[in-house]
């Protein structure tokens, strides 16, 4: 691989202003970024419901020492997790802010909330579905402050079931703030003094970490699909743009909270399926058969069979990663594949079945400062807890319906303005290093031309066929993979492929690569056949010629 060298791109202001990017992106995709004037003369008159003082029946748990886990620049935390381990079993409490006592039902601050559908999280800015008074203070569980929260209370066996539940509305005081990575190191070594907190919460930590392996065989043995992505570590300068950027593995407590969040989840669903007729459910359809016929001719190309018959569950496409990896096939390439297979997830007030998760029944409910879904499910398992005439607790099918519709939508919305605005900022990052050379992987082929994901940086361009090499190349969509007609070069997911970054459309942030040999120099462009025709003829006379003169 060739030095690199770094420069300043050439842009113009308005191209170099992150924030005004930004602005357009947010703009471009819906997304409101102004508090209506009720909602700011409502925050103005809104003084604090003190957490201290009990409204209502309230259970105190203020003294079990919760804790929050979250990556470093997290300002509003939703959940908080304890667990301890006793005789017949494990005791897992995971509380949620109780957003729903501040947040009254129609009112100015919930059309708003309804309205954003999510919180919005780009790089120097995050769009909150909540005003901060709230996200990051009245309701987020700071520590040492005491707040509302409703509190799934789990019993689990020994190997990880969950035999009862309950939901109570509590008060917790989270005794630390703590991230992904000081407890993924902490859990790494449990017997170090790297981790600067009470012997309590220590022994939570620990004993949350056998749960969640537990959680997780559960779920492994429930058909779960298992994709095992890297993260991508971004580091950002003064001005919003990326310095450098990296991949490197998930952090265990990552893990950890997310199989106690899924416990929480599925039990928050089927209190509700338990009790209402319609409510509000995370479904996700199984892929059509013709994507998955798709898996199956490009899975075999590499040797590896899906078994399962025409819809294979998630855990049967698991175990043919499982067998990618153990004999070294292109792993990030077929799980790219498998994953751009799937549906995408929605909600329903009708349940339905979650593929990829292997759940029957599942809802989200733990993330109410930043999803409204969640916020409707905590006020309809308070309808349930009151034991309030039902169906559906004062929503009706219509109604949510159009909520969940809606918030099917606001998702995608948040996530193509999150990916466009990554994928700008990572074309400014590859603009500095246009002319150098790179090792990269096949990600992905097309009938234009191949994807290439760099091993230096997480990030990807394209190949155009005219820059593959010599020859003309046919696209093979069965096997994925472009095939030159005259050599039978055939290139393919998961070859390693050298590439120079050629250019870069800051406009749209795409990423162009040449491809380069390993003499250094690109591939030669094929020659017309009529062209060689002629240089060939030339030759046959000039031989002619030089044969008659000798005899």
């Amino acid at each position: 691989m060739s030095k690199i060298s770094r420069r300043r791109p050439p842009i113009n202001s308005e191209q170099a202003q992150v924030s005004s990017v930004r602005e357009n992106i947010l703009l471009r995709n819906q997304i409101p970024t102004i508090w209506p004037g009720d909602v700011e003369k409502l925050l103005v008159a809104f003084s604090e419901k003190s957490a201290a003082k009990p409204s209502g029946e309230t259970l105190d748990l203020t003294k079990v020492p919760f804790v929050t886990i979250d990556g470093k620049d997290a300002r509003d935390f939703d959940d908080a997790v304890y667990c301890r381990e006793d005789a017949a079993g494990f005791k897992l409490d995971v509380a949620v802010a109780d957003v729903s006592r501040y947040v009254e039902r129609d009112g100015p601050l919930d059309l708003a909330a309804r309205e954003r559908g999510n919180s919005v999280y780009l790089p120097g800015r995050v769009v909150p579905m909540l005003p901060e008074m709230l996200s990051t203070d009245l309701c987020s569980l700071n520590p040492g402050e005491v707040r509302f929260a409703l509190v799934c209370r789990m019993n689990l066996t020994h190997d990880g079931k969950i035999d009862h539940y309950e939901f109570v509305e509590a008060r917790i005081q989270s005794a630390a703030r703590l991230t992904y990575d000081t407890v993924s190191a902490f859990l790494n070594q449990p017997d170090s003094a790297f981790l600067d907190q009470t012997s309590s919460v220590k022994q939570s930590l620990r004993t949350l970490d056998v749960v969640s392996r537990k959680l997780w065989d559960q779920r492994r043995a429930r058909g779960s699909l298992q994709l095992e992505f890297s993260e991508t570590e971004t580091l950002f300068d003064h001005d919003g743009y990326i310095e450098a950027m990296k991949l490197r593995p998930r952090p265990e407590a990552a893990r950890v909270i997310e199989e106690c969040m899924l416990a929480a989840n599925i039990c928050a669903g089927q209190a509700l399926d338990r009790s209402l007729s319609k409510a509000i459910y995370r479904c996700h359809d199984a892929p059509d058969r013709d994507a998955i016929r798709n898996l199956k001719d490009i899975f075999g190309v590499f040797g590896v069979r899906i078994d399962g018959g025409s819809v294979p569950t998630g855990g049967v496409l698991s175990r043919a990663l499982a067998s990618a990896k153990k004999n070294k096939k292109p792993l990030a390439c077929l799980q790219m594949l498998v994953l751009r297979s799937m549906k995408q997830a929605f909600y329903s007030p009708t349940r339905s079945a979650h593929y990829g998760l292997g759940f029957e029944t599942y809802t989200h409910f733990t993330s109410p400062i930043r999803r409204y879904p969640d916020l409707i499910a905590h006020r309809l398992l308070k309808a349930v807890l009151d034991k309030e005439p039902m169906p559906g607790a004062g929503y009706d099918e219509r109604e949510l319906t159009a909520i969940t519709d809606h918030c099917s939508r606001t998702e995608r919305q948040a996530e193509v303005a999150e990916r466009e605005m990554m994928t700008w900022l990572k074309a400014q990052f590859m603009h500095e290093y246009i002319g150098n050379v790179f090792l990269g992987t096949v990600s992905g082929v097309a009938g234009f031309g191949v994807f290439i994901t760099l091993e230096e940086f997480p990030v990807e361009g394209m190949i155009h066929v005219s820059e593959l090499g010599w020859g003309y190349f046919e696209f093979d969509q069965r096997h994925m993979s472009l095939v030159a007609r005259e050599t039978g070069e055939r290139v393919m997911l998961g070859d390693r492929i050298r590439v120079k970054l050629a250019g870069v459309h800051l406009e749209d942030g795409k990423i162009d690569f040449a491809r380069v040999l390993d003499d250094g120099f690109p591939p030669k462009p094929p020659r017309s056949r009529k062209r060689n025709r002629s240089r060939q003829n030339q030759a046959r006379r000039k031989r002619a010629a030089a044969s008659g003169r000798r005899h």
